[in-house]
């Protein structure tokens, strides 16, 4: 099995509940997937920027208690770790305010050695950053070249809409590097408006990569090589949905670490993709951003 690097934004997230404050989790992206993916015994490392303050020496240690690798983390002394607030709904559905306080120069790391086997998960405003797209681009391009399966997720929110002709072609060519592009009906809604589910995986595979679109309680829509195929959604109440797509990814990469199928195996597929249900379902059923340990100690005592 291949080891999982993240590359993303790593963020405070402070959860509002009937406008109260109800819990606190280090969180972003890659970095919610990883926790997770550690938890179930993977190896894995985040590639990522934080502050050299208080907020960020409790993030490190976290991810530290929690098992994952720390040597591809720029820490900058100018600027802060940036503070997501978190609004959640009647649904517990959230809606976010994010403060941020980044230097002048960002992300100054070159990123690991990548091996064929390995998974590299990336995605989210930070993927499609013109401040970062120098750093961003020849990292992914790295990755692919040394044998990396790479997995895109655009998360593209609406408050990014009113730039959307100068993200879309980022995200487009994302797609490009990338060999699976998972996102949200909503995501696909903001970048291509007015397209429906078949032609939104249409449009991924122009750029040679597999396609899935999570669609809520409709569930799991894919195209792998020529065969699309669909995954019902389980019922739940959830008590948070943050992270809920983040660790969709994670339970992606965890099934590939294990069965790696071919571009139209789609009985494989199908079972990959029960498998990421089964992730994002657990993280819904807490405030927390990543798998809980109970559910984490299953998936090792089956691996024995």
């Amino acid at each position: 099995m291949g080891r999982i690097f993240g590359l993303g934004e790593t963020v405070l997230d402070i959860i509002f509940k009937d406008n109260l404050p109800v819990a606190s989790r280090p969180g972003g992206s890659a970095f919610n997937a990883l926790v997770s993916l550690a938890r179930a015994g993977e190896e894995v490392a985040l590639i990522s920027e934080i502050g050299l303050e208080e907020v960020g020496d409790q993030i490190v240690e976290f991810l530290r208690e929690n098992g994952v690798g720390t040597s591809w983390l720029h820490r900058f002394s100018t600027g802060k770790t940036p503070v997501a607030l978190a609004f959640l709904d009647e649904d517990n559905n959230a809606s976010y305010q994010v403060y941020k306080d980044f230097p002048d120069e960002r992300f100054q790391i070159s990123g690991p050695d990548f091996l064929p086997g390995d998974i590299l998960l990336f995605g989210s405003f930070f993927a499609v950053n013109p401040v970062l797209r120098k750093q961003v681009v020849p990292l992914l391009q790295k990755a692919r070249k040394q044998g990396a399966f790479l997995i895109y997720d655009p998360n593209f929110r609406k408050n990014h809409l009113s730039n959307i002709d100068v993200y879309r072609p980022l995200i487009e060519e994302n797609f490009s590097l990338a060999h699976l592009v998972r996102g949200s009906d909503e995501d696909f809604e903001n970048i291509y408006h007015g397209f429906d589910t078949n032609e939104v995986l249409q449009k991924i595979r122009e750029f040679d990569a597999m396609g899935l679109i999570t669609a809520n309680s409709d569930g799991v829509y894919g195209l792998v090589g020529e065969q699309y195929f669909h995954v019902p959604a389980r019922t739940i109440k959830p008590v948070s949905t943050i992270g809920a797509g983040d660790n969709f990814n994670a339970g992606l990469a965890y099934g590939l670490n294990r069965q790696r199928p071919a571009g139209g195996d789609v009985d494989r597929w199908g079972s990959i993709v029960e498998n990421a249900i089964e992730f994002s379902t657990n993280v819904c059923l807490s405030f927390d951003n990543y798998i809980s340990r109970e559910f984490a100690a299953t998936l090792t005592r089956n691996k024995k």
